[in-house]
């Protein structure tokens, strides 16, 4: 029963009727879950969401759903950038079914990209991401659109003129497909009423998947607030004045997890943790230069390694299996290790799997000069002696 019609009988039993509306908040918390591949940006590649699907025994050549009881995580950004956001999203939607039916899950956490074209902020989709939704009906929207635009700008500016040069760069501006985009993805739309109906962070056994970050340096607030407040957001337009959905310091854009000197992350990271009852997060947002990268004795593990076209086409996602942590780079298995002392070899190890690891070697070099500089002190204290 939807939470409409249980809004609307009358002479109800209170008790019963919290406890059906309680069942109208989307679920943030899971556990027991033995198997869990968390997959990191997206940005409209299909053919990489795909591959990485098949390599973590997802999906079958078919497409089907074959993941038994893993939960998938997909931590948000799927769109702009590319031109398949809606094919990824579609295939989405039909997995979720396939896979409660499984026993299995798919989360699709809200992105800082999902967020700013539910809101508006068109400026990374990818102009094919327009053409798909074209339909013979585009050019007459377009036209209506374009009148009422010219109708209210006459209305609040008398310098602009509305010659054939405006028309021609107007329509580049808003090509056809545009409205039906608009249409989808503003609030009430199919596809922003997708995106509202998710979570923006969850927990997972003991762990927490978030798309941008949590901040370790202001009160925490609960797992169950922040979904409430991000998704009851982005279902209004304009946004609200500081926004958490839009804050550089919120979940969907805060990057210090990932980016911040340990000096500055680490304790105050720990105690956050702590707060949430957990012992990691999982978060995408900031590009590693495609490898999962753990920080904080992992604590922290940062899984946008650049999937899409736009940023190198990496191929790693993340699998967890009975406490265990992997890195499931271009096929193959890499454990994560559990302190950062053993990041060299793991490093090293995936530095073997990349076709092209210059990134990688650069990472291990920087390493190789940390524990240089910290064995420095150690060594002109044993020539004293």
């Amino acid at each position: 029963m939807s939470c409409e019609k249980v809004k609307g009988i009358k002479h109800v039993v209170l008790l019963i009727l919290i406890a059906v509306s309680a069942n109208c908040v989307a679920r943030d918390t899971w556990k027991g879950v033995e198997r869990i591949v968390a997959i990191g940006d997206l940005h409209g590649d299909y053919q990489q969401f795909e591959k990485a699907m098949k390599m973590s025994g997802l999906i079958n050549d078919q497409g089907a759903w074959t993941g038994g009881r893993t939960h998938l995580v997909q931590t948000g950004d799927i769109p702009d950038r590319g031109p398949e956001s809606l094919k990824i999203i579609r295939t989405l939607q039909r997995l979720e079914k396939e896979a409660r039916r499984q026993k299995g899950y798919v989360h699709a956490l809200i992105g800082n990209h999902e967020a700013m074209n539910v809101y508006g902020d068109l400026r990374y989709v990818h102009e094919d991401e327009y053409h798909v939704l074209v339909t013979r009906d585009s050019s007459a929207l377009q036209e209506n659109y374009y009148t009422q635009f010219t109708r209210y700008l006459s209305t609040s500016s008398q310098e602009t003129v509305f010659d054939e040069d405006f028309k021609t760069n107007w329509m580049k501006t808003y090509p056809l497909g545009y409205v039906e985009h608009r249409r989808a993805w503003q609030p009430g739309g199919s596809v922003a009423n997708w995106v509202t109906a998710h979570n923006t962070v969850i927990k997972i056994n003991n762990i927490l998947f978030v798309h941008g970050g949590l901040d370790p340096h202001r009160p925490p607030k609960s797992i169950r607030e922040i979904n409430k407040v991000v998704s009851k957001e982005l279902q209004r337009t304009p946004l609200p004045l500081g926004a958490l959905a839009e804050a550089d310091n919120g979940p969907l854009w805060y990057r210090g997890l990932a980016q911040n000197p340990e000096e500055t992350e680490r304790e105050p990271t720990i105690e956050m943790l702590r707060f949430y009852g957990a012992d990691h997060i999982v978060m995408g947002h900031s590009p590693t230069r495609g490898v999962i990268n753990p920080r904080f004795d992992r604590r922290v593990i940062v899984i946008d390694v650049g999937m899409a076209e736009h940023y190198g086409r990496g191929m790693a996602v993340l699998e967890i299996e009975n406490g265990q942590f992997f890195a499931l780079h271009r096929g193959t298995r890499v454990a994560l290790p559990k302190k950062d002392s053993g990041l060299k070899n793991y490093f090293e190890a995936i530095s073997v799997l990349e076709p092209n690891p210059i990134h990688i070697k650069n990472i291990i070099e920087k390493i190789e000069q940390i524990e240089q500089s910290q064995a420095l002190p150690v060594a002109k204290e044993a020539l004293a002696h």
